[in-house]
């Protein structure tokens, strides 16, 4: 436990220290290709995620946990800023209710760290559009609203939220001020679910 708690201070001090300061390796290379028409799809990647008007433009791969891209890069490499990802029970279509995507939240506005800018109504009404491009087609993609839970919520567990029955992407992201927090970002599909 003692163990447990030392990582979880090292890995809390590191990030405010600036450790996660770097786009993971590669992101920028494949944005150049994605922008040039010369995409190459990743062993791993399910899909490229794109939030209009915020630094939220990532492929999202899928691994066998939930644990591996947490610390290892687009290429499989270890990395302290990981990769964005999938959770390992979805399906890669993204045909189920609901499909998380789990990202850093890295400093200097990179990955999933715009996330907690949604708190924000006026920020929110803002940055309302997205894409998301799967290996089947593309879909667009409205955000819905932001939140906050606890690390141990029913989302986690069963891939679902109680209050919320249409089908959806949450964009799942820690809370720097407290380490049993998650920022959340609800997105609806196009064509998918009376929302849109």
């Amino acid at each position: 436990m003692l163990l447990v708690s030392v990582f979880t201070i090292l890995f809390f001090v590191m990030t405010d220290r600036g450790v996660f300061e770097s786009e993971p390796v590669g992101v920028e290379e494949l944005r150049r290709e994605k922008e040039e028409g010369n995409k190459q799809w990743l062993p791993n990647q399910v899909a490229w995620l794109k939030i209009n008007g915020t630094h939220i433009d990532y492929p999202v791969v899928q691994g066998n946990n939930n644990t591996f891209y947490l610390s290892h890069d687009y290429y499989d490499n270890e990395s302290a800023s990981g990769a964005v990802f999938l959770d390992f029970r979805n399906n890669a279509d993204f045909s189920d209710d609901i499909s998380i995507i789990y990202g850093h939240r890295m400093n200097g506005d990179l990955m999933f760290s715009d996330v907690a800018k949604f708190r924000d109504s006026t920020f929110l009404t803002a940055h309302t559009e997205g894409e998301l491009e799967t290996k089947n087609g593309k879909y667009s993609l409205r955000v819905i609203e932001y939140r906050t839970v606890n690390s141990e919520d029913e989302l986690y567990r069963k891939l679902v939220l109680d209050d919320f029955d249409e089908p959806a992407i949450v964009l799942s992201t820690c809370d720097r001020n407290n380490h049993n927090v998650r920022d959340l970002l609800l997105l609806a599909f196009d064509n998918r679910g009376k929302l849109w």
